[in-house]
């Protein structure tokens, strides 16, 4: 497992940002209605060296749930923060906003989703195996499932690690991810025991490999499963962007990608191109977002979308392949959202030329253009203190607002925050 980046060092909710242009009301502009500046810094009472924010929900009532990685003194854990509309902390969600989880060799949680009842799910690994915990409307643990709150599934023996859960409508649901050299679907019941009527033992392991690196899989509506990352090097030694489908039965997909069930792209003149976020839309057809590098070192942001048959959707800027900066001269995208009127909004970071990294925000329309009602350009950026250097690793759109989550590094990384950005639709 890569080591997490994130983390919090104070006892504050919130960080001095210092002073930000004047900019007018409108799209991408900072909600300042949410900790009067669009942007909270949501931590643990300084007990973890580093706090990553994952993954974001809002809720039906507008509060927003960031799922954090909380490490501390090599020790990794589940982190879960419930923010109210106006960005301060929930104290109705275990009595301060805040609920750790801790599983026996670590855990690093990847998803969140509602349950319905007001609980949320939380997946991603507990040491080798999967690792979920459900927790009630109140922020402590569901007693109804696995053993206080939390269940342990150990698929393979190797490395598993949860990366897309989905409530199915009878209150099941599927956690999907990499277990070992392979992808498994797992179903469990409500109480989060396996489905017994699943695969087998509730399990399906793939029957065929990814032919590179994984960063991110979704589960579609129809239960295929799509993965995504970079290819191994071709013969050019270059690695290009991978895309790869599984039927539900664990098997390559071969009605995707010519029938091999895999998509690669090189976009010319790029030594790698790698995705590290994708989202499947309702119409069936596949965003990846991650970036491109290549002509004098330099990485950009890259989204592409393809048809449900895998080949590249011309709809979509003309070739189905956005690559452009935010700043020069470094750039990546690390998660991705459809908004309800198909537009597309990808966040990560952006290089600010020696002044750190900035945590970036893009939207496009639904053909792939930059979308101009959006912070004037399409993109927009913001800093977190001198020096530090900030990213975002979830991202989500509800209520007329967009909440990305991610962190804010220390220079020298030595400790990092937790943080959640607020902007206008």
């Amino acid at each position: 497992m890569r080591r997490m980046l994130a983390v919090l060092t104070t006892v504050t909710m919130f960080l001095s940002f210092g002073s930000l242009p004047a900019v007018a009301a409108g799209a991408g502009r900072l909600d300042k209605s949410f900790s009067d500046d669009g942007r909270v810094q949501a931590g643990f009472g300084g007990r973890y060296d580093h706090v990553q924010g994952r993954d974001v929900l809002v809720t039906s009532s507008g509060k927003v749930v960031m799922v954090s990685a909380l490490e501390s003194s090599g020790v990794a854990r589940f982190g879960v923060i419930r923010l109210r509309k106006n960005g301060r902390p929930d104290p109705s969600f275990s009595n301060n906003g805040r609920r750790t989880t801790t599983f026996t060799g670590g855990g690093e949680p990847r998803r969140v989703i509602t349950r319905g009842g007001g609980r949320i799910l939380v997946a991603g690994s507990a040491g080798d195996a999967f690792g979920l915990a459900s927790y009630r409307r109140d922020g402590w643990p569901d007693p109804t499932f696995g053993t206080n709150g939390k269940v342990i599934t150990d698929v393979t023996g190797g490395a598993d690690q949860v990366l897309d859960l989905r409530v199915e409508p009878d209150g099941k649901f599927l956690a999907a991810g990499v277990a070992g050299d392979e992808f498994a679907v797992a179903r469990y019941l409500p109480d989060g025991s396996l489905d017994p009527t699943f695969g087998e033992g509730g399990v399906v392991l793939t029957t065929d490999g990814f032919e590179g690196e994984v960063e991110m899989v979704r589960l579609q509506p129809d239960g295929k499963l799509v993965a995504v990352g970079v290819r191994d090097n071709n013969e050019d030694s270059v690695r290009g962007l991978a895309v790869t489908r599984f039927d539900t039965d664990g098997s390559l997909d071969e009605t995707f990608g010519g029938g091999d069930g895999q998509v690669t792209i090189y976009p010319p003149g790029r030594e790698l191109s790698r995705a590290h976020a994708v989202i499947v839309q309702p119409n069936g057809r596949i965003v990846v977002a991650g970036r491109s590098f290549g002509e004098g070192d330099y990485a950009r942001f890259l989204v592409a979308r393809f048809l449900p048959a895998g080949t590249p959707d011309n709809s979509f800027s003309g070739d189905g392949l956005v690559e452009h900066f935010v700043q020069p001269y470094y750039a990546t995208a690390h998660a991705l959202v459809r908004q309800g009127d198909g537009k597309i909004v990808a966040a990560g970071w952006t290089d600010l030329e020696g002044a750190g990294n900035a945590l970036a925000v893009t939207r496009y329309t639904a053909g792939g253009e930059f979308d101009q009602g959006f912070s004037g350009n399409g993109q927009t950026y913001f800093r977190y203190g001198d020096g530090q250097s900030a990213a975002a690793y979830g991202v989500t759109v509800r209520h007329g607002r967009v909440v990305a989550v991610g962190e804010a590094t220390e220079p020298g990384g030595t400790a990092s925050h937790g943080v959640v950005v607020r902007l206008k639709q």
